[in-house]
């Protein structure tokens, strides 16, 4: 139970992070054609693109879709945690 804890967690943990590069790639210059760029940009779009469009405009200079997702993915940790009772 503990390897399966243990994964669930390095998951998240992953996802985490990948969402973070992606929340400061807009403030750094940066090449769209880079490899690892365009990998991370292919592996949040297809989950960011959904939350844009279900929210409404905001006027405040950045993208809040991925501090939602964050917050969306903290909280499938938990619950998957807690149904495993590993929390």
């Amino acid at each position: 139970m503990d390897l399966i804890i243990f994964l669930i967690n390095l998951v998240f943990t992953v996802g985490y992070l990948i969402l973070a590069v992606r929340v400061f790639l807009p403030w750094v210059p940066h090449n769209r054609d880079n490899p690892a760029v365009r990998a991370i940009y292919q592996i949040t779009d297809p989950v960011l693109d959904p939350l844009r469009q279900g929210l409404p405009p905001l006027r405040i200079g950045f993208d809040v879709s991925p501090f939602i997702l964050l917050l969306f993915l903290y909280i499938l940790q938990r619950l998957i945690l807690y149904m495993l009772g590993g929390l």
